[in-house]
């Protein structure tokens, strides 16, 4: 190997930049500030030897404005890392990177964290032998092989609220475990990964690999939010630059949102892309993903070419595979852009570079088109198996009014900033005291946010035009309570409103939710015309069915517990609180009381004035739950809900 393959990997404080002497040879730099990494710089340097100082002004290029960050501190908010953690390490038989990466978990500043190996379909007992030197890891044997099989597996054993990932060939930094913990305080971020350094240079492979396929996405903190998400469709997002399945963490609740890893992306003996489509699927369903280098792993690079060979045919073969599951989910047109159009263009732009400079970059080109065609066939292979949705069972339910328990108010507000007072201060008003405030600003361009900070105690987070689904889960996300009311900012609760569906919960000791009845009023909030209301006791799935009882969100308080297990979907556009408590109506005891608890505000802004299109939405809706009628008598319902929603409309 040429000496500019081999490079010694320095670590520097960035104040040494003007000290240091180097003597001849290749390099790669990395500086540091406290524990955060700054940026690399590689480096060639001959028989004479030099001096960093000379390199001084090309090296402040690199990490200056990184430098500039970290000296502003602009870092993103961070909660106090209470939330618990589960760190899981999918491994297949390499006991002797295990034992390394678990002695480097085991010297993390913090220790309070649960470390879950899984052994993924074994050839011997070598890996359950590692583990065993260690008395406090646990070791789950998952017999079927593949990556995105044994992180489900992890995901399921996992205890803590959050789960991390990293790989068997992966040191994680001493720092790495606290930092995880305090990466979560946005309840709109469900994903966080970080910085991967490679821990050796010493072979060809190793040098190729970091030089274009490294892990490494760059030194500054980044959101990928739905702006960036919506921005990039067109083309394809290219989720790939959130970063590596070497250092990731997820809310374990996501699995709930969201799904499972796509097991079917097992494609090759490591499996390949299944991290990246989980940070598409997360972004597609309203959530956000954030990119912290402070959180920094480093990696061992394969060391032949043929381990770099197949790696690089694999990576192409998932990441083919990736976007046409992305396709079959979403129908999003930039997957199959990318595909048909944007990969042909660079790799043939790839082998015009080589024909023209014969540039190193292009030695694997070959081994990475044939992974993409072996991509293409592999997922025809597959795409009529449909991947795990469903998550755990359902959850344990608590039964009865906890005493002194503590009710979240998630109001979601979209420009109605001018109503938005009225609905805090109906909450402020409520003679049961022990609550919560969560107003979800889903992007409002007028005074909501200037309309909450008026109201001390008032939880404000703002999301970007993510729907009223998504809205309501991030408030859910973000609450503190036993249980949930949604109210919407144009309408307002009644004073006993909480304390009334409270003391049902009570005399209804199964009941998961409980409503009740609503008036009507005007802009200006005098009353108009209203539903009569009406007890409902038993067979709530059939009535569900025949028609929306409910009729207003607001009027329903829900035990906690049922979501995620339970959410507003994101793609139900219209109706979602009927599609949800559907679901819900259709699994557990509800209970509806006759008592009007909350006012329902008819203006022009709302959705419910187009009576066609609502018409369809409700539909739409109803239909979308005929595959879960399970009796004949659910069966009439369902068909006289189909006409009674007609003929509401009419």
């Amino acid at each position: 190997m040429s000496e500019s393959k081999a490079h010694t990997i320095l670590h520097l404080p960035w104040e040494e930049v003007g000290e240091k002497e180097l003597g001849p040879g290749s390099y790669y730099l990395v500086f540091w500030l406290r524990g955060i990494p700054l940026g690399h710089y590689w480096l060639e340097v001959g028989a004479a030897g030099t001096a960093l100082k000379e390199h001084a002004a090309a090296i402040g290029e690199v990490i200056g404005p990184v430098l500039e960050y970290h000296v502003n501190k602009i870092e993103p908010a961070e909660t106090s890392g209470k939330d618990s953690l589960s760190v899981v390490i999918c491994t297949r038989n390499r006991p002797e990177d295990l034992d390394r990466a678990i002695r480097a978990l085991m010297a993390s500043e913090d220790k309070d964290f649960e470390l879950i190996v899984i052994d993924n379909a074994p050839g011997d007992d070598r890996t359950a032998r590692v583990v065993k030197r260690f008395p406090d890891v646990r070791y789950v044997l998952e017999p079927r092989p593949g990556l995105d099989i044994a992180r489900n597996a992890g995901a399921r054993a996992a205890r803590g609220a959050i789960v991390a990932y990293t790989d068997d060939d992966v040191e994680v930094s001493s720092t790495w475990t606290c930092g995880i913990k305090s990466a979560f305080a946005d309840p709109l971020v469900m994903a966080v990964t970080g910085i991967v350094i490679p821990s050796r240079l010493e072979t060809v492979s190793q040098y190729l690999f970091e030089k274009y396929w490294g892990f490494n996405k760059g030194y500054l903190p980044r959101d990928f939010d739905q702006a960036w998400f919506r921005s990039q469709l067109p083309f394809g997002a290219p989720v790939w630059d959130i970063g590596a399945g070497a250092n990731m963490a997820f809310r374990k609740d996501v699995f709930l949102l969201a799904g499972w890893f796509d097991e079917r992306l097992d494609v090759g003996a490591a499996g390949c892309s299944g991290d990246s489509e989980m940070w598409y699927r997360i972004l597609a369903e309203g959530w956000n993903c954030r990119y912290l280098p402070k959180l920094v792993v480093f990696h061992h690079h394969r060391k032949t070419m043929a381990e770099l060979r197949r790696q690089l045919f694999y990576y192409m073969r998932g990441h083919v595979s990736a976007l046409l599951v992305q396709n079959e989910r979403y129908g999003h047109p930039g997957n199959r852009r990318r595909l048909y159009r944007a990969l042909p263009l660079y790799y043939l732009s790839r082998w015009w570079r080589w024909i023209r400079h014969r540039n190193e970059e292009a030695a694997t080109v070959g081994i990475e088109v044939r992974g993409c065609f072996s991509g293409w066939w592999y997922y025809r292979s597959i795409k009529r198996i449909k991947p795990e949705r469903e998550a755990i069972g359902l959850p344990d339910m608590p039964q009865g009014k906890p005493e002194g328990a503590l009710v979240s108010v998630v109001i979601p507000c979209y420009n109605h900033g001018h109503y938005l007072g009225a609905a805090i201060e109906s909450v402020l008003a409520q003679t049961y005291p022990h609550r919560e405030i969560i107003v979800v600003d889903d992007g409002s361009t007028d005074s909501t946010a200037d309309v909450c900070r008026a109201y001390e105690g008032v939880r404000y987070f703002r999301s970007d035009r993510v729907g009223p689904s998504v809205a309501r889960n991030i408030g859910v996300v973000a609450s503190k309570g036993s249980f949930v009311n949604f109210l919407d900012a144009d309408d307002v609760l009644y004073p006993n409103a909480l304390e009334l569906n409270l003391y049902y919960f009570g005399y209804y000791a199964d009941a998961v939710f409980i409503s009740g009845g609503y008036d009507r009023i005007d802009e200006r909030g005098w009353p108009l015309e209203a539903p009569v209301p009406l007890e409902r006791v038993g067979e709530n799935y059939q009535a569900l069915l025949r028609g929306n009882y409910i009729g207003m969100e607001a009027t329903v308080l829900y035990r906690r517990e049922l979501f995620f297990r339970y959410f507003f979907d994101p793609g139900v556009s219209a109706c979602e609180d009927y599609d949800l408590n559907l679901r819900i109506a259709r699994d557990w005891p509800v209970y509806g009381h006759a008592h009007k608890i909350a006012a329902y505000r008819i203006h022009g802004g709302n959705r419910s004035g187009d009576r066609a299109w609502m018409a369809r939405m409700a539909i739409a809706v109803l239909k979308k739950h005929k595959r879960q009628v399970r009796t004949a008598e659910e069966r009439r319902s369902y068909e006289e809900g189909l006409r009674n929603w007609k003929n509401y409309y009419q």
